[in-house]
């Protein structure tokens, strides 16, 4: 499902009309909240958990080049800070974070408001290095896959305000089992564009 919507993104970049000026550069600075957050929990052994979280804050950063008059490509990490679970494991309440770097697709409209410069859907595809901690201890961790989508709008060419759903996919290896964790993140991101 997720796959399909990055394939749904980047096919729609190839049909609407215009903007993101092509051989335009860009710096995205960004600061996020989510709104809705959950990490679920499958091992080989077929146990499997949700754990709603608190809400994580976000720290990103993108690099865009305008391809075409619609489309950009760019390169982009993100940084969610570590949160607790609202419920406990053992005893402990869990709390963990992950780092992602991705590939991001960007086809953007121009409008016509005097406020809000363009709308754009965002596709982002990469490796997430998820962190957590279970009563004291931190377990050995593999990266995984990372899937976000969403769409928002430039304000007056340099605000960036966004609303992006992401899927940051980790396996804890235990002695004896492992754990597949998705860590699932409705942010509301907020930034700055430097055109360059």
């Amino acid at each position: 499902m997720k796959k399909s919507l990055l394939v749904l993104l980047l096919a729609v970049a190839m049909v609407v009309p215009a903007f993101a000026e092509k051989g335009e550069m860009s710096i995205n600075g960004k600061l996020g909240l989510g709104l809705i957050s959950s990490v679920s929990l499958n091992s080989d052994k077929d146990a499997y958990s949700v754990f709603k979280t608190d809400m994580p804050f976000m720290l990103g950063a993108e690099f865009f080049y305008g391809v075409i008059d619609c489309l950009s490509v760019g390169v982009g990490a993100n940084y969610l800070f570590d949160t607790e679970t609202k419920a406990k494991l053992g005893g402990d309440k869990p709390k963990g974070g992950t780092t992602n770097i991705y590939l991001a697709v960007k086809p953007e409209i121009k409008t016509k408001s005097d406020i809000f410069s363009s709308v754009y859907f965002i596709g982002q595809i990469g490796l997430s290095m998820g962190r957590c901690k279970v009563n004291g201890q931190e377990p050995s961790m593999d990266s995984g896959l990372y899937l976000g989508t969403g769409f928002g709008t430039i304000i007056k060419d340099v605000v960036l305000v966004e609303l992006i759903f992401s899927s940051s996919n980790s396996t804890i290896n235990e002695p004896d089992d492992d754990f597949n964790l998705e860590y699932s993140v409705t942010s509301l991101n907020i930034g700055y564009k430097f055109t360059i």
